[in-house]
């Protein structure tokens, strides 16, 4: 999805300067809004130590040079100082999460913000798990795991509706991540599945997509059909999807991810490339830029290699 309050992307290891500015999503979204108007605004965030900033600033420099030691080094300097604070805490494990998913190894990413979640989940004015939560979404699927990301899909959901975050924001916010990720997995995990239960996984996929739509962005919907047409083997509806999405402003990198999906299934080899060269000249530290670069390696070496992406979700 977009980089908007409904985006469905990665994982930022940086952090926002500002003490009390909320750092972003980590799905390398745009923080939730501010609060206004009569709704009480949410307790701002705890500031955060310029020691521990650095750190992770340092750590995030580490990470985007492939040097594991040294951004393990500074996660860890970046750990001491967190002092037990859950939000900061929070922070670093988002940070570790990045620096293994950069490495390939998604089982230690996801491991770092399973140890936080169930101290910032007694945080219902900051929406750190809720973003924890769209983190491990991503994670699962690169595990090869749509039913886990599922159930991660659902937990977000529940702990937007407890929480006191955004008041004015939160509900669009959770509707729209809810609907896209739930067609959006429902029917990957449908290709793993046969008979009744496939079809009946994309008829629920397919409603998700519907309820999405008339809410949602049209980017957002677009990679959504260019993926289901995809699967489906229509190819003229994947390519037409696909060819909605302007690469030049969309630059969240799942959605480009699935332009491909949807350019290679119609059978525009050159624009898929072109949309390739886009995804891999872009930078940051983003558990999402990992993931992404990581599904282009294995699509490439289709049907020869052995590894899941949404595309060949049936592995």
């Amino acid at each position: 999805m977009a980089p908007s309050p409904a985006a469905s992307s990665a994982s930022a290891a940086s952090v926002a300067p500002g003490a009390s500015t909320p750092p972003p999503a980590p799905d390398g979204s745009p923080p939730p809004s501010a609060a206004s108007g009569a709704a009480p605004s949410p307790a701002p965030r705890p500031s955060i130590p310029p020691g521990l900033r650095d750190a992770l600033d340092a750590a995030e420099k580490a990470i985007a040079a492939g040097d594991a030691d040294a951004s393990d080094k500074h996660l860890s300097a970046a750990d001491a100082l967190a002092g037990g604070d859950a939000h900061l805490e929070y922070l670093v494990a988002r940070g570790r999460a990045a620096r293994f998913a950069h490495t390939g190894d998604f089982e230690h990413a996801a491991a770092a913000l399973v140890s936080v979640i169930p101290a910032i989940a007694q945080h219902p004015e900051l929406p750190d798990e809720f973003w924890a939560h769209n983190a491990m979404m991503m994670l699962r699927e690169a595990q090869g795991d749509p039913a886990s990301a599922l159930a991660e899909d659902d937990q977000a959901t529940l702990c937007a509706a407890r929480g006191t975050w955004d008041p004015e924001g939160r509900d669009t916010l959770a509707f729209q991540k809810d609907r896209w990720h739930r067609a959006y997995l429902t029917r990957m995990l449908a290709e793993s599945r046969s008979g009744s239960a496939k079809r009946a996984l994309i008829a629920y996929a397919q409603a998700a997509l519907d309820e999405y739509r008339p809410r949602g962005f049209p980017e957002s919907v677009a990679v959504l059909e260019a993926y289901f047409a995809a699967l489906d083997g229509r190819r003229e509806a994947a390519l037409s999807a696909a060819r909605r999405v302007d690469p030049a402003k969309d630059d969240d990198v799942e959605d480009l991810y699935l332009v491909v999906v949807g350019l290679e299934a119609g059978g525009d080899h050159a624009s898929a490339d072109a949309v390739r060269r886009v995804m891999r000249g872009s930078t940051g530290v983003h558990v999402s830029r990992a993931i992404m670069l990581h599904w282009l390696d294995l699509d490439a070496a289709a049907p020869r290699g052995h590894g899941f992406t949404p595309w060949h979700a049936a592995r």
